[in-house]
Parts: structure tokens; C-alpha cells; sequence
């Protein structure tokens, strides 16, 4: 199996599906690959939103812009991830978010008219893209909770308590790191460090760099109801 094909097997959207079904489908499409250097724009409200990318190596942040210069992580994009899914069925005619490679990354970009081409060829594949964008529909319902929290230290928890009800597990690890967090909570990255060591020291939780282990479940569900 080639190093594309690896990557577009773990893609969402070719969930459950085989390399050589994949390849077959995207025989029928005309698809092509960029490469990016770090901070180059890969989508931009001013740009037609005409096309989607699945990230085949390296990452990609999706930002939000302010008139004031402010700028807002929405979300990192990794390896099979899909990025601009969702812009080109909306009723906008141009993306809603700008997308900036945050390392070197190679993007595979499929345009609206070919995703459909997919969508007709194998109806499991449209299914898998419905099934994606309800779900990126609620993390963003999710983030805009933990942004409309008062506190810093209930946004950690209402973050750490979706991503564990997500994975079911107690250990995070974040695709990010602690000042990239802080941005995507909207906080400051000193605010934030102080009120972790707090949680740590009450022992709630621990943390290790990008890790961090929940020690008491309830008492983090506590901090959200006060």
C-alpha cells in the first residue's frame, strides 16, 4: 500500500473502505495534490469555496480573523483530516474560515463537482461525509459552550470533560500546545498554566506537557455547575 493510500484509508471519508476501493474511486475523479511551507494560506474568505483538502502529511490551523488583528484557533488539522468540508454546500459562495498550514504540509484537493462524482459512484462515501460534518457541527456547538463559559477554569474543565466523553478515556492528549490552547479557548496562556498547576494541585488532574490525566472525574464535573 503507498503512503497515500495509507493516509486516505484513516480519511473519514473512506471509512471502511479498502486501498483498492479507494483507488478505484479515485480513478474516476481528477484530483491533485499541493505542498505547503509553514504559514502559507490554503483557504481564505476572499477565495472561491470551490474544492475540499484532506491533509496527507504535515498540519493545518483553522482560523478565525478578527477586524482587530485577533486571531482565533477554531481547530487543528492533522493527517486524514479533511479541511474546507463543509464550504463548498453552503449557501456562502466563499470559505468562512481562513486555513494556514502551521508546518509543511501536502494537501490532496478535491473539487465540489468530483466530491459529488464520489457521492454518486458509492453511496457508503456520502454517508461517511454526512456522518462527518454532523459531527464537526457538534465540536463547534462544543467549542462555542466553553467560549460562553465565565471562568478559565470551567473552560478547561467543559474541554477536558467533552474530549473524555468523546474518547472515553480519563488520559488527553492535546493536538496542541499550551498557548495554541489558550487561543483556541480564548484566554491567556499565563491564565491558563496558572489554573492547570490549581486543578493539579488540588488533585484533580496532572499534567505533562501535552498530556494531562483526569484523577477526579466528578469534581471536574463540579467546577462546570458552580
Amino acid at each position: 500500500m503507498n503512503r497515500k493510500l495509507s493516509v486516505l484509508k484513516k480519511c473519514t471519508l473512506f471509512k471502511n473502505k479498502e486501498p483498492d476501493e479507494i483507488e478505484n474511486l479515485l480513478s474516476n475523479i481528477n484530483f491533485r495534490t499541493d505542498n505547503f511551507v509553514e504559514n502559507d494560506v490554503i483557504f481564505s474568505p476572499v477565495q472561491n469555496a470551490d474544492k475540499m483538502g484532506i491533509v496527507l502529511s504535515g498540519a493545518a490551523d483553522v482560523q478565525k480573523l478578527f477586524p482587530t488583528g485577533k486571531v482565533v484557533i477554531i481547530e487543528r488539522k492533522r493527517n486524514a483530516d479533511m479541511i474546507a468540508e463543509a464550504s463548498m454546500f453552503s449557501r456562502l459562495d466563499y470559505y468562512s474560515d481562513t486555513i494556514v498550514a502551521c508546518k509543511p504540509c501536502e494537501i490532496m484537493l478535491i473539487t465540489k463537482n468530483d466530491l459529488l462524482t464520489l457521492f454518486s459512484l458509492d453511496h457508503t462515501v456520502l454517508l461517511n461525509y454526512l456522518e462527518h460534518v454532523s459531527n464537526s457541527t457538534l465540536v463547534l456547538k462544543n467549542k462555542i459552550g466553553i467560549l460562553s463559559l465565565d471562568s478559565i477554569r470551567a473552560k478547561i474543565a467543559g474541554y477536558l470533560i467533552y474530549d473524555y466523553k468523546m474518547n472515553g478515556s480519563h488520559v488527553i492528549s492535546l493536538p496542541f500546545s499550551k498557548k495554541e490552547w489558550a487561543e483556541y479557548m480564548d484566554v491567556s496562556r499565563t491564565s491558563l498554566s496558572r489554573e492547570l498547576r490549581g486543578l493539579e494541585f488540588e488533585g484533580i488532574l496532572s499534567f505533562d506537557k501535552r498530556t494531562i490525566v483526569i484523577k477526579e472525574l466528578n469534581r471536574l464535573e463540579k467546577i462546570l455547575s458552580l
